[in-house]
């Protein structure tokens, strides 16, 4: 309990304030841009949403959520993925081709599922990421 009586909230909870169109759409758009903007799609929609004065959390946790996620995949599969892909290429040939292809989509699809779950209106969150976002009030 705070000093003034009353609880403070769990961070580990959902928002469960109902979503309108535009705040699914946006949620939606951030996941989204690791296909076409990463990183800078999602961090606009941030730093636009937060200097509103009706801003929206659901925005606001899941641009935060994309860009910390686009950042995470760009460096996993862009430079330290690509440096073993090739690495491996050299000495053992193609063997970890599949792999490391079957990683980068499961990625992709990562994203393209927490876009689906904004239109949904569902808070979602990415594994460890969510909570880790949430837990450190970033």
């Amino acid at each position: 309990m705070a000093k003034s009586g009353k609880a403070e909230p769990d961070i580990h909870q959902s928002i469960h304030l109902p979503v309108k169109g535009e705040e699914k759409f946006l949620g939606a758009v951030a996941h989204l841009a690791l296909f076409f903007l990463p990183v800078l799609v999602p961090l606009a929609i941030y730093l636009l949403e937060r200097n509103k004065a009706d801003f929206s959390e659901f925005i606001l946790f899941q641009a935060k959520q994309a860009v910390l996620y686009q950042i995470l995949a760009l460096v996993a599969f862009g430079e330290i993925g690509l440096l073993l892909w090739l690495g491996s290429r050299w000495l053992v040939g193609d063997f970890f081709t599949p792999a490391f292809l079957g990683l980068l989509l499961l990625a992709l699809g990562y994203a393209l599922f927490a876009a689906w779950q904004c239109m949904q209106g569902r808070d979602f969150h990415y594994f460890w990421l969510g909570d880790l976002i949430r837990e450190l009030r970033l």
